[in-house]
């Protein structure tokens, strides 16, 4: 048996005993944190083992980027996305689920890919795709984004160590009602600035005018007063002569 094949049934080997259920974990002694520590520590030694290793074809796709193709209706693939990058691509939604696949195999009817982010869980006869993710820190970017694409009845969506399924939908509805609401209180924030621009223009027009009314005033006093010492000049002047 060649490395990669052990390393990919090393990594199944985990998944199966994950979805086993409470039979197997009473019959084992185990709980599910124990299972989930199992699937971690796998994952990880999976991970260090098979880190780089892109597997060979199995499929003879006349596609350049399809490598390998999943299920009765094929909806979902490994395939090139670009030189060096290797992703796990819904062809029913047009989606790249993952966009950084390291190795894949299949087992028992589930397709099983692994990637440094998370590792997914998927089965053909009805679509469902399970996701683990590795990393906390990213688990709702993930969720949220497979959230936006998947119905609750498509996806589900830990983090490695917990039971606990997450909301991806509601985070999903959650993030975008959050968007509309920035993208609302910006275009809020851009109107009343533009108000507070009209009312400072309006406001410096006013001011230049105000400005233009004194100076024309002055100008027009000074006129006149112009006017007047001129012909008390003449007066002056017609008095000298008389």
């Amino acid at each position: 048996m060649g490395k990669m094949k052990k390393l990919l049934i090393a990594g199944v080997a985990c998944y199966a005993a994950y979805k086993l259920g409470q039979k197997y974990l009473k019959e084992k002694n185990m709980t599910a944190e124990d299972v989930f520590d199992c699937a971690k520590k796998k994952a990880e030694e999976f991970a260090k083992q098979a880190a780089g290793v892109v597997p060979t074809t199995k499929d003879d796709e006349t596609s350049e980027r399809k490598v390998y193709t999943f299920g009765k209706e094929k909806r979902v693939g490994i395939v090139h996305l670009a030189d060096g990058v290797t992703g796990l691509y819904d062809n029913r939604k047009n989606y790249p689920v993952e966009k950084k696949v390291n190795s894949y195999s299949e087992d028992g009817g589930k397709l099983y890919v692994y990637s440094d982010a998370a590792d997914y869980v998927i089965t053909d006869e009805p679509f469902f795709m399970n996701v683990y993710v590795k990393d906390k820190a990213q688990s709702e970017a993930i969720a949220v984004a497979l959230g936006k694409v998947y119905a609750a009845d498509e996806i589900a969506v830990y983090n490695y160590g917990s039971s606990d399924r997450l909301d991806a939908q509601g985070m999903a509805a959650k993030a975008e009602a959050d968007k509309v609401a920035a993208e609302q209180a910006a275009a809020k924030a851009r109107e009343e600035e533009l108000k507070a621009e009209e009312a400072a223009a309006k406001q410096a027009e006013k001011a230049a005018d105000d400005i233009k009314a004194a100076a024309e005033e002055a100008a027009d006093t000074m006129e006149a007063k112009a006017e007047e010492v001129v012909e008390q000049a003449a007066g002056a002047a017609g008095d000298q002569v008389g």
